[in-house]
C-alpha cells in the first residue's frame, strides 16, 4: 500500500511538473538572460538549476560536460540558484559578470571544478582569477547590469518553485523534470525522446 501511494504521489508531482513545464515553457527554455553552454544553437536543450556550492551539482559538473561535449548539438542552459549562502551568492555574481568580459564558461567551470562542500571567498576568486577574471572586475560587471542579473535569479528561483523542485541540482529536458542527481543515463534517455518526438 505503500508503494503504492509513494507512486501516485510521484505521479502526481510529474504531472504538476509537466504543466509548470507547459505553462512557463518561454521562460524556462529560453530568456535574453540566460547562460547556455554547449552548441547554442542544439536541437535539444538541457535546463540545470544549479548552485556553485552543491556537491552534486559540482559531482555531476565534468560528467555533464563530456556528455554535451559528446553529443555535439545539446544547449546546456545554467539557471543559477544561489541557495547556500554569502559565497553562493557571490560565486553566482563573478560567473554571471564574467558573462560581458567574454569567460562566463571558463569561470563557471573553474568554480565548479574546485574541492569541497564549503567554499571560501578567496577559492571563488582565485579560481575566477585562474580563467582570466579578476574578482573585482566581474563584480563591477555585475553592478553595471544589477537590475538585469537580479532579475534573472529572481526568475530562476521562482521557476524552480514553479516546478517543484526541492533543491540543486534540477535539470528539464523537454516535458521531464529530474529532482536531484540524475545518471547521465536518464538525461541521455530524455534527450532521446525528445529527438524522437
Amino acid at each position: 500500500v505503500q508503494e503504492a501511494l509513494q507512486k501516485k504521489q510521484e505521479e502526481q508531482q510529474q504531472a504538476k511538473a509537466q504543466s509548470a513545464i507547459t505553462d512557463n515553457a518561454k521562460a524556462i527554455f529560453s530568456s535574453p538572460y540566460d547562460i547556455a553552454l554547449g552548441n547554442p544553437k542544439g536541437d535539444v536543450t538541457i535546463v540545470e538549476f544549479f548552485d556553485y556550492q552543491c556537491p552534486f551539482c559540482r559531482k555531476s559538473y565534468p560528467e555533464m560536460q563530456a556528455f554535451v561535449r559528446k553529443d555535439g548539438n545539446l544547449r546546456w542552459m545554467m539557471k543559477d540558484w544561489p541557495m547556500f549562502g554569502p559565497v553562493s551568492d557571490r560565486a553566482t555574481m563573478i560567473a554571471l559578470g564574467a558573462v560581458k568580459l567574454g569567460r562566463y564558461a571558463e569561470v563557471n567551470a573553474a568554480i565548479m571544478a574546485l574541492p569541497g562542500r564549503h567554499l571560501s571567498v578567496e577559492q571563488v576568486d582565485a579560481a575566477a582569477k585562474s580563467a582570466g577574471v579578476e574578482a573585482g572586475d566581474a563584480l563591477d560587471s555585475f553592478q553595471k547590469d544589477y537590475n538585469s542579473w537580479t532579475e534573472l535569479v529572481g526568475k530562476n528561483i521562482g521557476e524552480a518553485y514553479e516546478l517543484g523542485l526541492m533543491g540543486t541540482p534540477g535539470f528539464v529536458v523537454g516535458q521531464d523534470l529530474f529532482n536531484g542527481a540524475t545518471p547521465i543515463a536518464d538525461l541521455s534517455k530524455a534527450v532521446a525522446r525528445l529527438r524522437r518526438g
